[in-house]
């Protein structure tokens, strides 16, 4: 996270060999395949997913803005899958979000952005939003069969209790 780029590793007979590090956004927290050849990654303070082809020299094809501090970020669906990422409903690049809606109550403090996979850098990639009533959204995982998305919130102050199975 503190160097601002995604490093890219060779295995080789349980040896690590550094093979490549791409520059990407600040604060990069999660990382995920889009297919062999592409990863996405979350940048949380750019409120930003690169898009790194892997192909030839990896380099930022694309850059997708988002929602406030996104945390994550799964693939799930048919082909080409979606991509949903974690965001605070919040900031300069929500295209709904305004400054009063921080004091009106009722309103989710989460969204879960979807984006479109396999179109041309510079697209338009967005999708829909999913807005979530609860705060600070974290971890993503999709179903085995690849049609269900679920989405963890963290301190959602609905005083939900979890207990042991002991």
């Amino acid at each position: 996270s503190p160097a601002n780029c995604l490093e890219i590793y060779q295995l080789n007979n349980d040896q690590m060999t550094l093979e490549s590090s791409v520059m990407v956004g600040l604060e990069p927290v999660a990382v995920a395949f889009s297919g062999n050849d592409e990863v996405w990654v979350v940048n949380h303070l750019s409120d930003s997913v690169s898009v790194v082809a892997l192909e030839g020299v990896p380099r930022v094809v694309d850059t997708i803005l988002v929602g406030d501090e996104p945390r994550d970020i799964v693939f799930a669906g048919d082909e080409p899958q979606r991509a949903f990422v974690t965001a605070a409903f919040r900031g300069q690049n929500h295209p709904s979000f305004s400054v009063d809606d921080l004091l009106t109550p009722g309103l989710g403090r989460a969204d879960v952005w979807v984006l479109a996979s396999g179109v041309e850098p510079g697209a338009d990639r967005l999708v829909t939003i999913i807005n979530m009533f609860s705060d600070s959204p974290r971890a993503l995982a999709v179903s085995p069969d690849g049609d269900t998305v679920y989405a963890a919130a963290f301190m959602s102050g609905n005083q939900t209790p979890s207990l042991s199975a002991g």
